[in-house]
C-alpha cells in the first residue's frame, strides 16, 4: 500500500505531481505483479493525526467537513486492498471531490488551485 493524496487528482504544484506519481507508480506495478500479490494507492485528503501540528502548518482554514479520522482512513483502506481495487480514496466526500473534478477542465483547476492557495 502506498499513501498518495487526492491531490494527484488536481494540479498543485510539486506535491500534487509527486502523489499522481505514486497513484501512477501503484497502478503500474499492480498491473505488472498480476493478481497474487495487490498493489494499491491510498489516496485520502485531510486526515486528523499529529502531522500539521508536527510541520507546524496552520490548518485552521481546513473546513471541518473536510477532516477524515485516521481509523476510517485505515478502516476503508483495508476493505479496499482486499476487494483488490488499486486505487483507495476514503470518505464519500472526497470520491466526490475527485469524481467532479475530472470533469472540470485542467486549466480551470490550475486556476482555482492558485487562488485557493493564496
Amino acid at each position: 500500500m502506498n499513501v498518495a493524496s487526492v491531490a494527484a487528482f488536481f494540479t498543485r504544484g510539486t506535491y500534487s505531481a509527486s502523489k499522481a506519481w505514486v497513484v501512477n507508480f501503484s497502478e503500474s506495478a499492480a498491473t505488472t505483479v498480476g493478481p497474487r500479490i495487490r498493489v494499491m494507492a491510498l489516496c485520502p485528503g485531510f486526515v486528523r493525526t499529529e502531522f500539521h501540528q508536527r510541520a507546524s502548518m496552520d490548518s485552521s482554514g481546513i473546513p471541518w467537513f473536510l477532516w477524515l479520522k485516521a481509523d476510517d482512513v485505515v478502516r476503508a483502506a483495508m476493505r479496499d486492498l482486499a476487494v483488490g481495487r488499486r486505487v483507495s480514496i476514503p470518505g464519500l466526500r472526497y470520491k466526490l471531490i475527485v469524481a467532479i473534478g475530472r470533469l472540470v477542465p485542467r486549466g480551470l483547476q490550475a486556476m482555482v488551485s492558485q487562488r485557493i492557495g493564496r
